[in-house]
């Protein structure tokens, strides 16, 4: 048997994304990396499907995020500035595909 973990993304942008100093990008199937402006002060949170904080730290320039221990569900990255206010966010889906084959040997 073979489980291939897929991770689908979505954005919540807004018209004050395009000039925020943070951008979250996607690189490789599990893996996010968030890159900030040096000395933007900004706090990244990571959310489960309930709400509840599975990360928070302040974010000096940039981090790589590896989800690969999470379990499927729904997720989602905010980044704040120091005010609390939300400067961009992104959601993104894990689940995992099991597939079967049937390979005959001679």
């Amino acid at each position: 048997m073979m489980f291939a973990a897929v991770m689908s993304v979505t954005s919540v942008a807004s018209a004050t994304e395009l000039s925020t100093p943070v951008s979250i990008e996607q690189v490789g199937k599990m893996k996010f990396k968030v890159i900030a402006e040096p000395k933007s002060n900004l706090i990244i949170i990571i959310y489960d499907h309930d709400n509840n904080i599975l990360y928070n730290e302040l974010l000096s320039n940039q981090k790589l995020f590896s989800f690969s221990d999470l379990a499927d569900g729904k997720y989602r990255i905010e980044v704040l500035n120091s005010r609390k206010k939300l400067v961009q966010s992104k959601s993104f889906n894990i689940q995992t595909e099991v597939k079967r084959d049937l390979v005959a040997i001679q």
